[in-house]
């Protein structure tokens, strides 16, 4: 009998000690007392490349395979990247699939976990709802992070980088109050309906749909070290690694991307900060913004930042935008730039030592690293903060590449959650 109940016992057990799959472990690992207790961490790179990036993004995944990975027993590390890429043309459907990466005896394992239907779209925040609690729900650990990778634009509103006049007229004038287009800001683009069409994930939607904090985000992608990008996410990550400028399409230096951010005790996103400054620090054809940034900080910027932009209001509006920093070249074919430096921008318009001392403090306690080459492919960097923000438009409205318009005045005012904060934009003027 005793050994009956003996036996009895491990069997009801044996469910709490392994659990295997669809070919990878799922166990979690039980305390003294029974409560779950993680060790591991997960870093999920999540590939929206159904775009002009794919054949980029599809080398930096093989990149990454050459480079440290963690291994497969249950307390070990987890790499898991999301893909979506072409296949030939924007006219066949390609399917994204979740694979988890790792190296046993010194060979690659590229496990399939997951593959979604066949023309399924990364670059929405319903799916990055879906994925990021999948991989809790399949990986429970102490900690994640994110690589996002794809195109972006910051906050500008969908499409507005690549076809500004699809929101303002061409004259740019007071008249320029209606847009046609969705009011988003965005990271991501992927194409459908045989590449005719594309999308793109609103900043604030994006936000809304990671389910559980981050340890860190890092933006392989353009133009995301804005304030009002940060501002957005710093509730949602630790740390946010990204560049005010573009980045080249080959990205990240891939082949040393997961060691230091889960090779230690502790993820070092600066280091992975420095490699990608490394790669393009001597690049005679590029260069390379990159900012990383503490999301607790924030706040004491904004304090800093909401009685300058009221003391300053009718300056900055006023002010030369072409003796400003500009972080973006020309958007489309016409010459509207979006991306100032927000020190700068105060320079430009009169703030005094004293104030833009107390502005540098700031930045000093949100920039754990920022480096810029000496330009940026066609844009000199010779005043770099290492945050970039939007330049309110002129208050008549004139035809201004250097300034804003009307349009994004509005949508700044009514949907970019740092001008709730800071009050860049008021109304009326």
């Amino acid at each position: 009998m005793r050994w009956i109940r003996i036996i009895s016992l491990l069997l009801l057990l044996f469910p709490f000690f392994s659990c295997e799959r669809d070919g990878f472990d799922i166990t979690l690992n039980l305390g003294p007392y029974g409560e779950n207790v993680e060790t591991r961490r997960v870093l999920l790179l999540y590939e929206a490349g159904f775009n002009s990036l794919s054949g980029d993004i599809s080398s930096n995944i093989a990149t990454l395979k050459e480079g440290w990975l963690p291994g497969k027993d249950r307390n070990d590390n987890v790499v898991l990247v999301l893909s979506h890429l072409r296949k030939g043309g924007f006219m066949v459907d390609t399917s994204p699939v979740m694979v988890r990466l790792s190296r046993t005896r010194g060979i690659v394992v590229t496990d399939t976990l997951k593959v979604w239907p066949a023309g399924t779209s990364l670059a929405n925040a319903e799916m990055v709802n879906e994925v990021f609690n999948w991989v809790r729900d399949e990986f429970p650990a102490a900690g994640y992070g994110a690589v996002l990778s794809s195109h972006a634009t910051g906050w500008l509103p969908e499409g507005y980088f690549s076809n500004p006049e699809k929101y303002d007229k061409k004259d740019r004038g007071k008249n320029s109050i209606i847009w046609s287009a969705p009011q988003r800001r965005t990271f991501g683009q992927e194409y459908y309906n045989a590449g005719k069409d594309d999308e793109e994930i609103e900043i604030h939607d994006l936000a809304a749909a990671i389910p559980y904090h981050l340890d860190y985000i890092l933006f392989d992608a353009c133009l995301m070290a804005t304030v009002e990008v940060a501002w957005q996410l710093k509730d949602v990550c630790s740390y946010l690694a990204a560049s005010p400028c573009e980045i080249p399409a080959a990205g990240m230096d891939y082949s040393c991307l997961v060691e230091p951010l889960l090779g230690g005790e502790t993820p070092d996103l600066e280091g992975v900060c420095r490699a990608y400054f490394a790669r393009y620090e001597n690049d005679g054809t590029y260069g390379a913004t990159i900012s990383m940034i503490d999301c607790g900080a924030l706040q004491g910027l904004a304090d800093v930042c909401r009685p300058l932009f009221e003391r300053y209001r009718s300056e900055i509006r006023t002010l030369s935008g072409g003796n400003v920093q500009v972080y973006d070249r020309l958007m489309g074919k016409k010459d509207y730039y979006a991306f100032f430096d927000l020190k700068d921008m105060l320079r430009e318009a009169g703030a005094l030592e004293s104030e833009l001392a107390a502005v540098q403090e700031a930045l000093d306690a949100v920039l754990v690293y920022e480096a810029h080459t000496a330009k940026f492919i066609s844009i000199p960097l010779k005043r770099c903060c290492g945050l970039a923000v939007y330049l309110p438009a002129r208050p008549d409205y004139p035809f201004e590449p250097w300034h804003g318009t009307r349009v994004l005045d509005s949508l700044y005012h009514e949907n970019v959650a740092w001008n709730q904060a800071t009050r860049l934009v008021e109304f009326p003027l």
